[in-house]
């Protein structure tokens, strides 16, 4: 008998946390958090410390990791991931740690006690122990993100895909299913009820308006997530129209150094590499003034222009018609990007009227709709029961519905809710 308790990320984005039991063993998949209306971190239900025969972290996002140092207050688990999604995770949590430090109970030290209890693995190797067996693989999601492979001491076999895209991007490899037989998948359905546009309608559009903008003599701010979109973003364009001055601001060059060391993880380490000689990081106050009125593109974080560089230079470009702001990166209800995009101002920034461009593009690095049912196809002569996690309730169950369509009504399909206990016979 199989228990999947949901801790986080039920019928909700972020704050994943599912407890997989089989008899005594208790194996964790991801401790994230996400954030209220009033931005201040949800943590998941708790677990104790000392009854995990281990925890895996899908990835370095803080949705999926950030609650994980508490577990070492007290504990020490045996995790694992891939060595890159721990080297994110830290600058990660260190800037989480700077924003919310009165309100979380851990602090790095909890975070390196962590790391030190790692086991790091590379995509498709075997981890065997008494009582299970683990293979991580590429999700395609960020660099180092995985997809879970476990068997359990009965022999059930399960796979988590944590954050999944299994398209190809400039930067990263579509995700790489595993052929194994696999009876139970817990999969995320961030965006289970629709699809991307395809990619390369997406990239042309931001080519357009980048081209555009620099004839007219003006400036391109492009707010974007440290992690990933900033990076992929970058090559695209000095890949594309290599004519063009790229600036990079804000943590994505410690971000990019990360990316750079790793480089079997990357699409094309070779372009990767060639591209990031020739982009510019920013320095620091004096260069940002100076490029701030240069026909350019500058890609900043934060990605909802929460903090950080990009608001900066979106206070100084906004009134200017020449100028074009870009959003690439998904924008939550009541963010600052989010307010840009559909009232066309921030009263909280002091930005009313906007009269520069303003677009949003789906650059997404997570699977639509077709994506995740071809993942689950992949595993339909074997799979009897479907977990869907990690999206909002009407996403889900327009995932669950097109797979009733489509791969027949004979697998269990569960959406449970934080605080669910599915269990499995």
């Amino acid at each position: 008998m199989l228990k999947i308790k949901v801790l986080g990320g039920g019928r909700e984005v972020g704050r994943a946390a599912y407890l997989i039991e089989d008899g005594s063993q208790k194996f964790l998949l991801d401790y994230g958090v996400n954030f209220d209306e009033r931005d201040l971190p949800r943590l998941p239900h708790h677990v104790k410390p000392l009854e995990i025969s281990g925890l895996i972290i899908s990835h370095a996002h803080l949705d999926h990791v950030g609650a994980a140092p508490y577990l070492y207050i007290t504990g020490r688990p045996k995790a694992f991931s891939t060595m890159p999604t721990m080297e994110v995770a830290r600058l990660l949590v260190i800037d989480f740690l700077k924003l919310n430090s009165a309100v979380i109970e851990y602090d790095m030290r909890e975070f390196e006690n962590l790391y030190d209890n790692t086991v790091f693995l590379e995509y498709g190797e075997k981890y065997e122990e008494e009582g299970f067996k683990l293979v991580l693989e590429n999700a395609g999601h960020i660099i180092g993100s995985s997809m879970t492979y476990l068997e359990t001491g009965s022999g059930h076999r399960l796979m988590y895909t944590g954050d999944i895209n299994n398209r190809d991007t400039w930067t990263l490899p579509g995700a790489e299913t595993l052929k194994l037989d696999v009876e139970t998948i817990l999969i995320e359905s961030t965006y289970g009820g629709r699809n991307h546009p395809p990619r390369y309608i997406v990239e042309k559009k931001l080519l357009e308006i980048v081209e555009e903008t620099i004839d007219r003599k003006g400036t391109v701010l492009i707010p974007a997530f440290s992690v990933g979109r900033s990076q992929e973003i970058a090559t695209l364009i000095a890949a594309e129209a290599p004519y063009v001055d790229i600036y990079l601001d804000g943590m994505i060059k410690d971000i990019t150094e990360i990316y750079l060391r790793y480089k079997k993880y990357l699409k094309d380490s070779s372009l990767f590499a060639k591209v990031f000689e020739t982009v510019n990081f920013v320095t620091g106050a004096k260069e940002r003034k100076k490029i701030v009125n240069k026909p350019c593109v500058i890609i900043a974080s934060a990605g909802m222009l929460k903090g950080g560089p990009s608001v900066y230079y979106l206070k100084k470009i906004y009134q200017n018609p020449r100028n074009s702001i870009v959003m690439v990166s998904y924008q939550a209800p009541n963010s600052n990007g989010h307010k840009l995009l559909e009232e066309g101002g921030i009263p909280e920034l002091e930005i009313d009227r906007v009269n520069a461009r303003v677009e949003w593009l789906d650059f997404s690095s997570h699977a639509g709709q077709d994506g995740l049912l071809d993942i689950i196809s992949r595993y339909r002569a074997s799979l009897k029961n479907i977990v869907i996690i990690h999206g909002n309730e009407d996403d889900a169950a327009s995932l669950r519905d097109v797979i009733l369509e489509k791969l027949g009504s004979d697998i269990n399909i569960y959406i449970p809710k934080v605080g669910d206990e599915i269990v499995i016979q």
